[in-house]
């Protein structure tokens, strides 16, 4: 019997759920840096954070609580990582360096507070809120400070992600009906535009390193798939083509590949693929969960 679209979102959207810093931001690594993988895995008991080389090999733990630890994103130099954790009671921002120390709470507030994406020059973090009441998208100091909402709208918008040239955030949201579409705004919350109209769902957005398009989830054709458009939204075309989940994409600042998760192999793993789609690569093999893979 086929699973239905929804039990297949489910799972995809179900699969998954710090280091004190200034303002200023450090200098940029190196250009022969090797890239690594932030990711999250439950194969220790519960939700952690964890790092792999580009081909998949080394994974190490970098955080060790009961709580759940999700969605890593480098910053901009590749030397610490925000997440989200619920080790204070509910779901807030963290930072850490690179290597798991240095651990810090940087939102402190009794909301849920979700998604943080580093801006490029490393001074300012994006992230989603309900401290106003609904999902709104917020920035910050890389400190916790200098909190300051950029949307205002009764639907939920969540999931912001800085352009490389830091101009523009996309996102996703609920606003133009039931389901969630890609928007893209100026990176003061100005200027939003839709920019997938379909009945499906589409979601979790990424940029090229370019930023001339971006890859997104959609359960277009029937389970969740990714896509890739244009920054303007045009050319909307389907990479993966499988029977599996495929969501939450990552695209490599330094190749023209794409990491995502899949659970096409029967359990959530990491994959590698070309930006067309072509040469997918399983990465993880391990009966755990892994998912919200990041490339720096």
């Amino acid at each position: 019997m086929r699973t239905t679209p929804a039990i297949l979102l489910c799972a995809a959207l179900t699969l998954a759920g710090t280091a004190g810093c200034d303002s200023t931001p450090t200098e940029p690594s190196t250009a022969n840096a090797e890239p690594r993988i932030v990711f999250i895995s439950n194969r220790d008991g519960n939700d952690e954070i964890y790092v792999m080389d580009s081909d998949g090999s080394n994974a190490t733990r970098l955080t060790n609580d009961p709580a759940k630890d999700g969605r890593p994103a480098w910053s901009s130099d590749g030397r610490q990582i925000a997440f989200t954790s619920e080790r204070d009671g509910n779901r807030e921002i963290y930072i850490m360096n690179a290597d798991g120390s240095g651990l810090r709470n940087l939102s402190s507030n009794p909301a849920t507070e979700d998604n943080p994406s580093w801006s490029p020059d490393g001074r300012r973090i994006a992230f989603s809120s309900t401290r106003d009441g609904n999902s709104e998208i917020y920035v910050m100091n890389p400190d916790g400070t200098g909190v300051v909402r950029i949307t205002s709208n009764p639907a939920t918008d969540t999931w912001p992600v800085f352009s490389p040239d830091g101009r523009r955030i996309a996102f996703q949201a609920n606003r133009d009906g039931t389901n969630n579409d890609v928007y893209v705004m100026n990176a003061d919350g100005t200027g939003a535009a839709r920019l997938t109209t379909d009945p499906a769902i589409d979601q979790m957005p990424t940029w090229s390193p370019d930023g001339a398009r971006i890859a997104f989830m959609s359960t277009r054709e029937g389970n969740p798939e990714i896509y890739v458009m244009n920054a303007d939204g045009t050319a909307q075309t389907n990479l993966t083509h499988s029977p599996g989940a495929d969501g939450r994409p990552s695209w490599s600042p330094h190749t023209r590949q794409i990491d995502f998760m899949s659970n096409r192999d029967g359990n959530a793993e990491i994959y590698l693929m070309n930006a067309d789609g072509t040469g997918a690569t399983r990465l993880t093999s391990n009966t755990a969960t892994d998912d919200f893979p990041m490339v720096k």
